[in-house]
């Protein structure tokens, strides 16, 4: 009989031991999955920022007319947005860089950040680069769903724009910045909560005119 109680305490000692290991090793395994997916967005905000402090803001990309079949200054006719004295925020980021050899657009597609980057041509178009020949390249991994991403440009004119009205008006001279709205969380699949909102402003460090 005291073998058998022994038994039986041991057993449940076992049983709660082991619950506690699985309880931890389950919540290692979250939190791991949870640092990778922070990792994941921390890098695609780094990226754009990068290429925000590098670059210019291509202002002619945005006030497209969209009845028109060419866009001679931007390379994506199907994209469209406005920048105006409310600081309208835009679905996508377009920007100008290496004194205007290179055009990169990011936008949120399908819950995912992406993509695509432009060469300028011989003959003054702007074709895709390297690697981009087949559309958008996603920055985002499947685990997490981009809920909201937008982005809110000041000024809402090109402040070395050689426009006399621009230039002489004291409420466009500043240097050019962009806010960052993010907002994520898990995707389908993921047994981690992921739920991360996000905000930075970045401004450029491009002092002169580089979409020429």
């Amino acid at each position: 009989m005291e073998l058998l109680v022994s038994m039986m305490i041991f057993m449940i000692f076992l049983g709660i031991v082991g619950q506690a290991y699985i309880s931890i090793v389950r919540a290692q395994r979250d939190a791991n999955e949870v640092r990778k997916m922070y990792s994941d967005v921390r890098s695609v905000t780094s990226l754009m920022g990068e290429e925000i402090r590098l670059g210019s803001i291509d202002y002619d990309c945005y006030h497209l007319d969209v009845s028109a079949l060419v866009q001679p200054f931007c390379p994506e006719t199907e994209i469209a947005g406005s920048l105006n004295q409310n600081n309208t925020e835009n679905s996508f980021l377009a920007l100008v860089g290496e004194g205007g050899k290179e055009k990169i657009i990011f936008k949120l597609e399908d819950g995912r950040v992406w993509v695509r980057k432009f060469g300028r041509t011989p003959e003054g178009s702007y074709a895709p680069a390297a690697g981009y020949s087949d559309g958008y390249q996603a920055l985002t991994s499947e685990k997490i769903l981009i809920d909201h991403l937008s982005f809110a440009i000041f000024p809402d004119v090109n402040p070395y724009s050689n426009d006399a009205d621009v230039y002489s008006d004291n409420g466009t001279q500043f240097q050019p910045k962009v806010t960052i709205f993010m907002s994520t969380k898990k995707s389908v699949g993921v047994g981690s909560d992921f739920d991360f909102d996000f905000q930075t402003t970045i401004s450029s460090r491009v002092y002169s005119r580089s979409s020429l």
